[in-house]
């Protein structure tokens, strides 16, 4: 059915959770006449260390003018081991750890100290921690942002000659998280050595296991990198048993361990469901209270990898993941595409000319719509039951700029959902919400997006700005997508 085909959309467009993170197709790469290697991905994360390092000097200055270290304090009285190492543990070393996707590690003092002198720039830049969502739209879940408190307390700290202090002075260790005990865990095939000199995205098939005969929910999940300097995003996808065969059949075509992908498992097909997704620094992914994500015996998952190659020495990776199984749940969770079908079916062109740098497009989706008269009928609740919304995430290309995404109630009131002032393709996340937001009868869910196709931010083709073209909705990576994806549970 179309309507089913529509809901479904959220595989191939969807890619991320606690992510989202595309990749160029081979049509692009028949197009530049060059691989995955040349969309600006890397250039974008190597771009930023270019712009820390270049910052480095007033840093360097201040540790000249002040060698504040061992047990001494400076005029501020703040050290490291009284006032900044919790605020760089909970917020820093998720990425910079040995091993890690981050260039460098924050870990121990000593490397602290040495990377001191480069950190005030980007905490002022607000760069790092990296964290789209703009302040004020909602509270989520494992914010990596900084406090203005914590803001405040690092930079003193930095330009007082960042002090060490007394390790006597050390924070206790922080509360452990919610146990994670895996029912099951999966890993690629076979290991595979990525290719490339920027990145390589790869979609690995994976059986479901076997033993599980019994329709089973998802409650919680986490992925374990095999090589988490390489790995820089994870998301995987199931698709039901009767699609098994064609995203088989992607990965029996391609030589080697699975096979080339963008944007999502298929590149025609919409035929799979999101089911999760990871990113450096992320914990342990636990299903809102009483919901999880239905898995049927026989299905396939498709493990999409996104290897970041700057930084790491290449090898073969052997990724897995851990899934917390349920016989049941209270009520049965969704991730739900947000997104005008005319776009996705062709029959509404979502036009950018080449040159315009300031290009807008919206959708707005009634709660009595036919895509959520539908969900409602799978998750087995009546049609005017209110929803609750969870989860939010935003999916543009390299020419997003800004987006939006809330929930529209009677009148002029609205919920903020997710706002992202400041798009960067290689920052997609998504986001779980502290608390719900209704979504019930009379409600609107509004998207919109802002593109900029100006000369000015073309990405880079073999060394070259791309020269400016009219682009339009497609998978490819110079093509584009406004989309955005809720987790959705009735109440």
């Amino acid at each position: 059915m179309v309507m089913d085909r529509c809901l479904r959309v959220v595989t191939v467009l969807a890619c991320s959770a606690g992510l989202l993170a595309c990749g160029s197709d081979s049509s692009a790469e028949d197009e530049t006449g060059s691989s995955n290697d040349d969309a600006p991905s890397g250039e974008d994360e190597s771009g930023a260390g270019e712009d820390t390092a270049e910052s480095g000097e007033s840093g360097e200055d201040t540790a000249e003018t002040g060698e504040s270290t061992g047990e001494d304090t400076g005029a501020s009285g703040l050290t490291y081991w009284k006032d900044t190492k919790a605020i760089l543990d909970s917020r820093c070393v998720g990425c910079h750890a040995e091993g890690e996707v981050a260039p460098f590690s924050l870990e121990t003092w000593e490397q602290v100290e040495n990377f001191a002198p480069l950190l005030a720039a980007s905490i002022l830049d607000g760069s790092m921690p990296p964290w789209p969502p703009v302040a004020g739209c909602n509270d989520y879940l494992d914010e990596r942002a900084l406090t203005e408190d914590e803001r405040e307390t690092l930079l003193i700290w930095l330009d007082d000659a960042y002090p060490e202090g007394d390790v006597a002075d050390a924070p206790p260790d922080p509360e452990p998280s919610t146990p994670f005990e895996p029912t099951i865990s999966v890993a690629l095939p076979e290991p595979y050595t990525p290719s490339g000199t920027l990145d390589d995205y790869r979609c690995f098939a994976i059986p479901w296991p076997e033993e599980i005969t019994e329709e089973s929910f998802v409650v919680a999940q986490n992925t374990f990198p095999d090589r988490s300097e390489l790995v820089h995003h994870v998301i995987t996808f199931v698709a039901d048993p009767d699609e098994a065969a064609f995203y088989q059949g992607l990965d029996d075509a391609e030589d080697g361990p699975g096979y080339t992908c963008f944007g999502g498992p298929g590149k025609t097909d919409w035929s799979a469901r999101w089911l999760g997704a990871w990113v450096p620094g992320a914990q342990v992914m636990h299903a809102p209270e009483g919901t999880g994500l239905r898995v049927e015996p026989g299905s396939l998952l498709i493990v999409q990898v996104h290897y970041n190659l700057i930084g790491g020495e290449v090898g073969p990776d052997q990724t897995s993941i851990g899934f917390e199984l349920a016989d049941s749940v209270e009520r049965e969770g969704a991730y739900v595409p947000v997104v005008n079908y005319g776009w996705v079916l062709g029959a509404t062109p979502m036009s950018i000319p080449a040159g315009a740098s300031e290009v807008s497009h919206s959708v707005s989706i009634a709660r009595d719509s036919p895509i959520f008269l539908y969900l409602t009928q799978s998750l087995g609740v009546g049609s005017s039951v209110t929803l609750d919304l969870w989860e939010a995430a935003l999916h543009m290309h390299l020419l997003g700029e800004r987006g939006h995404l809330e929930v529209a109630k009677s009148g002029d009131e609205a919920s903020c959902l997710l706002e992202i002032d400041e798009w960067d393709f290689n920052w997609q996340g998504s986001y779980q919400l502290e608390e719900p937001v209704e979504f019930g009868p009379g409600d609107s869910l509004e998207l919109g997006c802002v593109f900029d196709n100006s000369a000015e931010n073309q990405p880079i083709v073999d060394g070259e700005p791309k020269t400016p073209e009219d682009v339009g909705w497609g998978d490819g990576t110079f093509d584009e997508m406004c989309l955005g994806v809720v987790y959705v549970a009735a109440q």
